[in-house]
């Protein structure tokens, strides 16, 4: 399950790794360490070029507020600080990036919670997941974030505040990545096609609208396309006149 797993989560990686942020990006990677791979070895380098440290990782998905999830040589996931310390914790899979102070992990007893920077538990919620058992979550914006459920029945994305409480669920909605400007770009089911529409960190759209494409917001704004008509929105969903 692991190996299927890592393979879900660096697809995943390369999908964000295209999201260009807007200037009040509320998931910023701040961290001044540059990273060279050479297979399974990466080489973390100062401002100056000088190497701090090595480790041999399977995969490395970048600082934030000062910590790394990390894929071990033996698929476990865990913590890695700026130091160079890997945490004594380890995770079945975790969650790409660190948002205010906290990350979605899924244990190794196959439970499923947030943690903080240290790896400690700060709540876990009942969720189901299909054969993949694949973990796919949010950061969080606002003290909120979205996990998604696989039940038997459908997929399900949840809500959730920052005590572990499910405010809303969602079982029309595919392809959430992460928050860029308070916002995450989602696809909506709508009748037998997909659309597109953003969510706010309280699980409403911005628009009434479904749009045939949209791009992630930069500088406050996102163009989008409805029908042959392309033009730009600001983050009410509101049209921007040119």
């Amino acid at each position: 399950m692991k190996i299927q797993s890592f393979y879900f989560l660096s697809f995943l990686f390369l999908i964000c790794l295209f999201q260009s942020p807007c200037k009040a990006n509320d998931f910023p990677s701040t961290s001044k360490i540059r990273v060279i791979k050479n297979y399974n070895t990466y080489s973390f380098l100062d401002e100056n070029g000088n190497i701090l440290f090595t480790k041999q990782l399977k995969r490395f998905y970048g600082f934030t507020e000062g910590y790394a999830t990390v894929a071990l040589m033996n698929f476990d996931s865990a913590i890695l600080d700026e130091n160079g310390n890997i945490s004594n914790i380890h995770f079945e899979q975790l969650g790409q990036k660190f948002s205010e102070g906290k990350n979605f992990a899924m244990f190794l007893d196959g439970t499923t919670g947030v943690i903080d920077i240290k790896g400690n538990i700060l709540f876990k919620i009942k969720v189901e997941f299909d054969e993949s058992g694949a973990l796919a979550a949010t950061n969080f914006s606002n003290g909120k974030a979205f996990i998604k459920e696989s039940r038997k029945s459908g997929v399900v994305w949840h809500l959730i505040d920052d005590k572990g409480n499910i405010l809303k669920d969602f079982n029309n909605i595919s392809g959430l990545s992460y928050f860029y400007c308070g916002l995450i770009k989602v696809r909506v089911k709508e009748d037998s096609s997909w659309k597109w529409n953003y969510l706010d960190s309280n699980g409403n759209f911005i628009s009434p609208i479904n749009f045939d494409k949209a791009d992630a917001f930069v500088d406050d704004k996102a163009k989008i396309t409805l029908g042959s008509e392309v033009y730009y929105i600001d983050t009410n969903g509101k049209r921007i006149m040119n």
